[in-house]
């Protein structure tokens, strides 16, 4: 298994091309069968990116923090603009062409200033994305956005919360199901 990871790969999408094609050399030569994964902030995927990791890529992990002001707030651009704008399309379109028989979701960080975060999962789950995954921050306590021993009780609660957001979803689904039966 190798993940592709970290600040962001596609910042020298270049060189992932190249070890996944050293890869599939290898994989001939000792009878080996690897699987790569990518983890994307989404701002450059294109086209060709799109088509790349819809091949190569056994499970692509677009990362996205929620709700517009959320994501915006912890992941600024260069020019100081948010990249929601730019990345639900993105990923909205990888998404749409992404075999059936190959994992994506998106992924979320939460923290001290998103502890309603299960908004931040309805969000995503109401723009279509259905393989959902958010995660506490892990950062030094004394930044800001740090989540601490005293946010726990409203993080329980929220997972409580979420839980019956899904549920609700869920007895939905079933519902219509069973009345198309």
């Amino acid at each position: 298994e190798v993940d592709f990871f970290g600040g962001e790969p596609l910042m020298n999408f270049d060189m992932v091309k190249k070890l996944v094609a050293y890869c599939r050399e290898q994989e001939k030569i000792h009878n080996k069968n690897f699987r790569f994964t990518l983890t994307t902030n989404g701002v450059l995927l294109n086209d060709e990116i799109m088509e790349f990791a819809n091949k190569e890529m056994g499970n692509v992990v677009l990362s996205i923090d929620g709700r517009k002001e959320v994501n915006d707030r912890m992941r600024v651009r260069v020019d100081g603009s948010g990249s929601y704008d730019r990345i639900i399309p993105n990923f909205k379109k990888l998404v749409e062409k992404r075999p059936k028989n190959k994992d994506w979701y998106v992924r979320g960080t939460y923290t001290k200033y998103n502890l309603d975060f299960s908004n931040d999962v309805m969000h995503l789950y109401d723009l279509g994305f259905d393989q959902i995954s958010v995660e506490p921050v892990m950062a030094d306590p004394s930044e800001p956005y740090a989540i601490t021993e005293a946010d726990l009780p409203r993080i329980f609660k929220e997972y409580e919360i979420l839980s019956e957001k899904i549920q609700k979803i869920r007895d939905c689904l079933l519902y219509t199901s069973d009345a198309a039966d």
